[in-house]
């Protein structure tokens, strides 16, 4: 993790630059000294089919632009102030009951105290809610069973009263039906007999 000092350092630093936080600090060196080589680098033409197809890709991108975000010029040290201001100005420590556990537990503790004050008991409301719910079902079972049920069974009885009998008159008619075409056929096997004899 960066101290304080290394933040702003590398906020800060542009290359060529000497401070005195880089001479005390290895590890802000060796980043300003990438930093320096990577902005020195010999900027080496892409190709022109690469350079297309990167155009197809990201429009911005140029050969000649540089590969790492490094300030051409320094900003000027009014702005430079006021934006560092930017980040103190919003930058504020939680209130304590915020970083403390002990008042997290005790706002907890407080919160359940003031529901069971004006909520009451929970353990009475869910008694109080099932007995409510068992008290509804009941109700609406002893009307099922009592009203519709019965007025279901009529309408079932009716209509399967209403299918046998069309079932009976179906199979009467067919009797009657067959015995004419047998009788029929009977009386023309018996022609055909004599016929024959």
């Amino acid at each position: 993790m960066l101290s304080r000092d290394c933040r702003r350092f590398r906020e800060d630093f542009t290359p060529g630059t000497q401070e005195p936080h880089r001479e005390s600090c290895p590890a802000c060196d060796a980043y300003a000294s990438a930093i320096e080589r990577a902005a020195a680098a010999p900027k080496l033409p892409l190709p022109d089919s690469l350079r297309g197809q990167l155009r197809g890709v990201l429009p911005f991108v140029r050969h000649d632009e540089p590969r790492m975000p490094v300030p051409q010029v320094p900003l000027p040290a009014e702005l430079k102030s006021r934006l560092r201001a930017i980040p103190r100005e919003k930058r504020q420590k939680p209130p304590a009951w915020v970083r403390s556990s002990r008042w997290a537990v005790a706002a907890s503790y407080f919160l359940t105290v003031v529901m069971l004050q004006t909520v009451g008991d929970p353990v009475a409301l869910g008694q109080r809610a099932t007995s409510t719910l068992v008290r509804r079902w009941d109700q609406a079972w002893t009307e099922v069973r009592q009203e519709r049920l019965p007025r279901i069974e009529s309408e079932i009885a009716e209509r399967y009263g209403a299918a046998v009998s069309s079932l009976e008159t179906s199979l009467t008619e067919l009797r009657s039906d067959v015995y004419e075409m047998s009788s029929k056929q009977a009386d023309r096997f018996s022609r055909l007999i004599r016929r024959n004899s």
